[in-house]
């Protein structure tokens, strides 16, 4: 929690001119942080508003809370609720943020919509008393808590184990391509110390709505129209569910009178590859179910794993995307003999139908949806592996299993969105237990075609940024990657 009268500390980092890229850096911070809480015996939080910059988004390098409270894992989590998933021209939307973690006792939060371009839309402050905008209200792009805010979410925590802030965003008014509502929040313990605070982060994002195309298929036809029937007379706008995307404007009726086939599926055009990437990772902790007991029907009998495990995506197409031909070959415990989905020639539908049927209807089916995973789970990992599955040995030699990037070029973007959780020597989170640890020096060597796809995707159930968020190219994430390897 800030002291009176003593300022946040990224700003007092920014004023040390003469230390290059090492500005609003993990380095500098800690160490001013270290020597202000010595010297004025609490550590600094910034339970009068987050600076801003924060929010975990790509215009400010994956930056978020951690730069001065630290990371620590807990049990709660940040909501972003009222987010479209497709944006209507001008549409002005409520937005909520709860934070929310049970053995905490406060709270607050920052955020920005972004798209490729940089700060979209208008952010509004609806709740004058609770939110403000960033760096004393000159930052409009960024939205946070106010100091009353954060000590009405004090009294709001014992009941409610969170608290609830509420803003809204004005939509643009054309096309900009997807946008990203990135999410911060942070859940603290009143300790007067950052060392207990948790940090979690959420994002969603939104494609540009064409207002007459109802189900975001790419035509305008009778099912629109069904769309604008249903939808017409809901009080509220995500009753019935999916109507928060439809446009029930006079324009929208007469367009859907009629219009050319979708080639494209709706669930496809409007799915995310990045949350796709963590769902073939493990999609339980994703989607929030209970892990699948047993074994897949569809893992060999002759494989070497067990459990939920062989429901897992990678366990039988590999981190590689290369099943058997890749790195889980017939010398791996994670043979299965099964190929990998590298060059995959069905289309979305197809691949969608693979992955729900069942298996005693069509060969091979998955029969996904019948142990958790709902439709736009499935077009999530379909879009992921359309789009977003890569050739690793462009980045990853498959002979000796090395990085083909110099290290060198990843140190600056190690430092700049790494660094803050996993320590300037990544030994700051162990993977591992006390007795065998393992850091992502360890994991980067080890395995680093998983290395590759956990930082272009993030890890499941973590708030860790993922580098496709970030904007970053895939050359980029291994650069990353190869300094890692020279970690302890």
């Amino acid at each position: 929690e800030r002291s009176a009268g003593v300022h946040p500390i990224p700003p007092i980092c920014r004023t040390l001119g003469g230390i290059a890229r090492m500005t609003r850096s993990f380095v500098v911070c800690t160490l001013f942080l270290i020597t202000i809480a010595m010297a004025v015996g609490a550590a600094l939080a910034f339970s009068s508003g987050a600076p801003s910059g924060y929010s975990g988004g790509h215009v400010g390098n994956g930056w978020n809370c951690t730069a001065c409270h630290g990371f620590n894992p807990g049990m709660g989590g940040v909501e972003l609720l009222g987010a479209p998933k497709r944006y209507v021209s001008g549409r002005v939307y409520d937005l909520t943020v709860r934070v929310f973690d049970a053995e905490q006792l406060g709270g607050g939060f920052e955020l920005s919509a972004e798209s490729a371009a940089g700060h979209q839309g208008t952010l509004i402050r609806s709740d004058q008393i609770n939110t403000q905008y960033a760096d004393d209200g000159s930052n409009r792009d960024y939205i946070t808590h106010t100091l009353v805010g954060f000590e009405n979410s004090l009294a709001a925590w014992p009941t409610d184990g969170g608290s609830e802030y509420h803003f809204r965003w004005v939509a643009p008014t054309d096309d900009v391509g997807p946008i990203t509502f990135f999410t911060a929040g942070n859940a603290v313990n009143h300790a007067q110390s950052f060392l207990g605070d948790r940090y979690y982060a959420t994002y969603a994002i939104a494609h540009f709505a064409e207002q007459p195309d109802a189900d975001g298929d790419g035509d305008v036809d009778l099912y629109d129209f069904a769309a604008f029937q249903r939808c017409y007379d809901a009080e509220d706008p995500a009753t019935p569910p999916g109507c928060e995307v439809v446009d029930v404007s006079p324009a929208s009726f007469v367009a859907a009178l009629d219009g050319p086939t979708a080639t494209t599926p709706a669930g496809y055009r409007l799915a995310d590859p990045v949350r796709g990437g963590q769902l073939y990772d493990k999609w339980w902790v994703v989607a929030d179910v209970a892990a699948p007991t047993g074994n897949h029907p569809l893992y060999p009998q002759a494989g070497l794993q067990s459990g939920s495990s062989t429901f897992r995506c990678k366990e039988c197409h590999g981190w590689d995307y290369k099943g058997d031909l890749g790195a889980y070959d017939t010398g791996s415990s994670h043979y299965t003999g099964i190929p990998g989905v590298f060059g995959s020639t069905l289309t979305p539908q197809e691949l969608f139908d693979l992955l729900s049927a069942d298996p005693e209807e069509v060969a091979n089916g998955h029969d996904m949806d019948s142990y958790g995973m709902t439709d736009d789970d499935l077009w999530d990992v379909v879009k992921m592996t359309l789009e977003e599955v890569i050739q690793t040995n462009l980045y990853i030699d498959d002979g000796d299993g090395l990085f083909l990037p110099e290290a060198a070029a990843g140190v600056a973007a190690f430092s700049d969105s790494c660094s803050t959780c996993h320590g300037i020597n990544g030994d700051a989170i162990n993977f591992g237990t006390d007795e065998a640890p393992e850091y992502i020096g360890g994991l980067a060597r080890r395995n680093p075609w998983e290395f590759l796809h956990k930082t272009r995707f993030a890890h499941p159930g973590s708030p860790m940024p993922a580098a496709e968020l970030l904007l970053w190219s895939v050359t980029k994430a291994a650069e990353v990657g190869a300094f890692s390897a020279t970690l302890p």
